[in-house]
Order: C-alpha cells, then sequence, then structure tokens
C-alpha cells in the first residue's frame, strides 16, 4: 500500500470516528435534556465532556493534516455530518 493511500485510510477512519462521536454527543446530549434527576444529569454531562475532548482530539490531527504539504486536496469531505 502506498504512503497516499496509507495516509487516506487514515483521514477517512479518524472522520469515521468524528461522525460517530457526534452521534454519540447528540445521544448523550439527549439524555441530559430528557432527564430530570440532578445524578444522572450530572453523569451524563461529564459524559459529554469526555466526548468533547475526543471530539478536540481529532479535530486536531484534521488540523495537522490541513496544514500539511502531503495532502493537496485540503477539502473536507463532511458528507453525512449534522
Amino acid at each position: 500500500m502506498g504512503a497516499s493511500q496509507k495516509l487516506q485510510g487514515e483521514i477517512d477512519r479518524v472522520l469515521k470516528k468524528v461522525q460517530e462521536g457526534v452521534d454519540v454527543f447528540d445521544n448523550i446530549w439527549n439524555k441530559v435534556y430528557d432527564t430530570e434527576n440532578v445524578n444522572q444529569k450530572e453523569k451524563f454531562e461529564a459524559d459529554l465532556k469526555k466526548e468533547i475532548k475526543k471530539l478536540q482530539h481529532y479535530w486536531d490531527q484534521i488540523k495537522t493534516w490541513i496544514q500539511s504539504s502531503e495532502i493537496k486536496d485540503k477539502k473536507i469531505p463532511w458528507y453525512g455530518m449534522k
């Protein structure tokens, strides 16, 4: 597998994880507002913070790729993103 194909595979995996993370975030977000139990709400809020940190990590990786000279097409295919 060539270096560019390997990089493309890695980019595709990260974008898939971003989409999955956004879906998880949305699901937890809905739980926060659907529950009236204070303890549950606090737990869900902590889960949201964890998910935000994961998404920030992925965003840092994407920014690194955007700045990289290895990638010629800098458009990010946000297909399926909400």
